[in-house]
């Protein structure tokens, strides 16, 4: 009972279930999943008598807001209230789900969420040509990938691992998100530290590449940024026009002047997101949470993100996948701005710091051997 449980809660929050029933079928059924998404969090922690509270995700959901509520908030008061009561129940209630959550079992969510992406291409193409999943966003769909991507480095099964790694990447590529290539390419980069073996990951991803170039007509994909993908390979010239279209930096220095105008306490919660002070919202998390809630919650938000990188490269020889995915999501967090309502990130990465936590209770020598069984096995 408690193990279905778990698995319905993992559906729920890492396969992005509620908002794919609410824009693919009915908003009767996205409604009745989020709800029960928040209900079975509960219900698990009950049943299983056990509790485990991450004091950051708090203080980064009190902290912010807190502080933004107190300000000049336009929109409908019931919006602001539902963000921070579901935010505070899944990182109150999801620390020991994601506990209990094994590598293998998160890797299968992810690799799961990655295959979506590629039905989504294969049999629900589209005019638009960036495919996502059950993500609805492509470049939320590319975060999936890559944390499952940089997940495959944990994975003991040389075959299982490179089966994800082909899959991850080709679901990543044909989101056609930049940061996906950028993130793709970093930890490779990295993961030649691990093994000068791993540079072989590479052709994997010629491999992709020449796959996304012969399929490129069946799948129907993003004519633009596949012409611009094509025209890389193929060594031709590509404006940097193009290229920098829809620049992430030019949508950053819109809201510089209000980071200005309201430096500690920030401008309010709202004010950084679609229609606020702008049409569009700052597709940066740091920046969306120090502009609407100053400087304390972007301090905590910061120290949470170096807390993975820091505690990375301290595991990094027996356990790389912890700073390739501690990495992946901190750049990741540079260009997208929907944080606190994206819970497939929020459960990965209440997933990271309890698992950086379990590695801590087996190497304390006071702890009983029975506790660092139970450790053993969680981290298998």
């Amino acid at each position: 009972m408690i193990r279905i449980l778990q698995y319905i809660c993992l559906t729920l929050s890492l396969l992005n279930a509620p908002t794919f029933l609410l824009h693919s079928f009915s908003p009767t059924l996205g409604s009745l999943s989020s709800y029960g998404m928040f209900g079975f969090f509960i219900l698990y922690n009950i049943l299983k008598k056990d509790l485990l509270v991450l004091k950051i995700f708090l203080a980064i959901g009190l902290s912010y807001f807190l502080i933004s509520g107190l300000q000049f908030y336009s929109g409908e008061q019931s919006v602001y209230i539902a963000f921070f009561l579901k935010f505070l129940i899944f990182s109150f209630f999801g620390g020991i789900i994601a506990r209990n959550t094994t590598k293998e079992e998160i890797y299968i969510f992810l690799f799961i969420g990655a295959l979506s992406v590629i039905l989504n291409a294969v049999f629900f193409q589209d005019n638009y040509g960036r495919y996502s999943g059950f993500y609805l966003d492509p470049n939320a769909a590319g975060l999936i990938c890559i944390c499952g991507y940089s997940l495959t480095y944990g994975v003991e099964n040389k075959k299982w691992r490179l089966i994800g790694q082909f899959v991850f990447t080709f679901a990543g590529l044909i989101t056609f998100s930049r940061t996906f290539i950028v993130i793709w390419l970093l930890v490779n980069l990295i993961s030649i530290r691990i093994d000068i073996k791993n540079i072989k990951v590479l052709a994997i991803g010629f491999l992709v590449l020449i796959l996304t170039i012969t399929f490129s007509k069946v799948l129907q994909l993003n004519t633009m940024r596949f012409g611009q993908l094509e025209a890389i390979v193929n060594g031709d010239n590509v404006s940097s026009e193009e290229i920098n279209e829809d620049s992430r930096s030019d949508t950053w220095a819109q809201f510089y002047p209000y980071l200005a105008d309201k430096p500690f306490f920030g401008n309010g919660f709202g004010s950084f997101q679609t229609n606020g002070l702008k049409r569009v919202g700052p597709h940066n998390s740091y920046l969306l949470i120090y502009g609407e809630s100053g400087v304390l919650p972007v301090l905590f938000f910061i120290g949470l993100h170096l807390f993975f990188i820091t505690q990375g490269l301290k595991l990094f020889k027996k356990h790389p996948y912890i700073l390739l995915m501690g990495c992946s999501i901190s750049i990741f967090l540079i260009t997208n701005h929907n944080y606190f309502t994206s819970y497939y990130l929020i459960f990965v990465e209440i997933w990271l710091i309890s698992h950086i936590l379990l590695l801590s209770e087996i190497k304390k020598p006071d702890k009983t051997n029975l506790i660092r069984k139970e450790a053993s096995r969680l981290l298998s």
